[in-house]
């Protein structure tokens, strides 16, 4: 039973900081050759894709920077309005930016999956039409129906018992507005910070405080939350969805992170760097080509071996033509109820 499991965040014992700072020498990555960067990847997380000779490319993305104040005061974001409030923060979160490896995974898809990486690829069809994503309501009655969809095929139908889609969101990059702004509704901004959307216990926690009648009705399935990630339009070159392999996180990496809202508490996971972490990306990706990226498991509380989550994030794609459509795409979120 989902609110019953332990969560495992309360077991993590976690390193110094300084450690942490230490695993890329001291020193953000802008200053560590590109060549250094993709030797120390394939050295320190080898996978078999490696093997075919994948396409890569080196970019970076920001990883929460391990400061001594993190030691005292937990990391938190605002998501209200403080200007009328005195001496209050909206955050306290700084992130550094780190230069990365990143493997194209066309062609290797079958190397990963929701169990074992935390991401899987798929195809996804929609009826729905380019303008139709300004209309809310196509996107709930249409294509919320088309993405559980996916999910039952991706998973396999017989495992799958329900599917919720509880949120959404559309992207249009706009290369006007400041690096770290979030966007309006509607025209939200690539996220290039690395995090995963919910901590172990914020997701238990989100089932029983939005859907209380659902939690209670599927609280003898194992419950997972996973967003369907593709391009409006396609192929990206501009700010692809880059997702890195569970398998390469360790427990000590994930930083729980306050998200406050007016009526509400969430809590996200923001990363330390590691250099052991391998990331992946679809090359060019078309609009008929998903990513599943889990979010929550409850099965992995009991069970290590299988993906709780895949950080994830966005990045500068390299050496982009100049003409390149700026990114669109939209998420869903959805709880994801399997028999076994």
């Amino acid at each position: 039973m989902t609110s019953r499991i332990e969560d495992p965040d309360g077991r993590i014992s976690r390193p110094s900081l300084l450690d942490i700072s230490m695993a890329y020498g001291g020193g953000d990555a802008e200053e560590i050759d590109q060549q250094e960067i993709r030797e120390r990847t394939l050295r320190l997380s080898p996978h078999p894709i490696d093997q075919s000779n994948p396409k890569t490319q080196i970019s970076y993305m920001f990883y929460l920077k391990p400061l001594q104040v993190y030691e005292k005061e937990k990391p938190f974001f605002l998501n209200i309005p403080v200007h009328q409030i005195e001496n209050a923060r909206q955050t306290n979160v700084l992130h550094t930016l780190r230069g990365l490896l990143l493997t194209d995974l066309r062609n290797n898809e079958e190397h990963f999956s929701l169990d074992t990486s935390g991401f899987q690829v798929t195809n996804f069809h929609t009826k729905m039409q380019y303008h139709d994503f300004e209309d809310p309501r196509k996107i709930m009655d249409i294509y919320y129906k088309e993405t559980s969809e996916c999910i039952a095929d991706a998973i396999g139908r017989e495992k799958v018992h329900s599917i919720i889609p509880w949120d959404y969101q559309v992207r249009r990059r706009n290369p006007n507005l400041p690096g770290n702004s979030r966007g309006t509704p509607g025209k939200a901004q690539p996220f290039a910070a690395i995090h995963a959307d919910q901590t172990f216990r914020a997701a238990v926690r989100r089932l029983h405080y939005f859907h209380p009648k659902e939690a209670v009705e599927n609280a003898q399935y194992r419950t997972l939350i996973v967003n369907v990630w593709r391009p409006l339009r396609g192929p990206v070159y501009d700010y692809p969805l880059a997702v890195c392999d569970y398998r390469t996180v360790d427990p000590h990496d994930r930083v729980p992170t306050d998200i406050v809202f007016p009526d509400y508490l969430g809590e996200t996971y923001n990363f330390w760097p590691n250099p052991k972490h391998r990331w992946y990306y679809i090359d060019a990706q078309k609009e008929n080509e998903a990513l599943l990226v889990k979010c929550f498991d409850s099965k992995s509380a009991l069970d290590p071996s299988v993906a709780q989550f895949s950080p994830h994030a966005s990045f500068p794609y390299q050496d982009q033509p100049a003409d390149t459509p700026h990114r669109e795409s939209i998420e869903v979120r959805t709880f994801v109820f399997l028999k076994a």
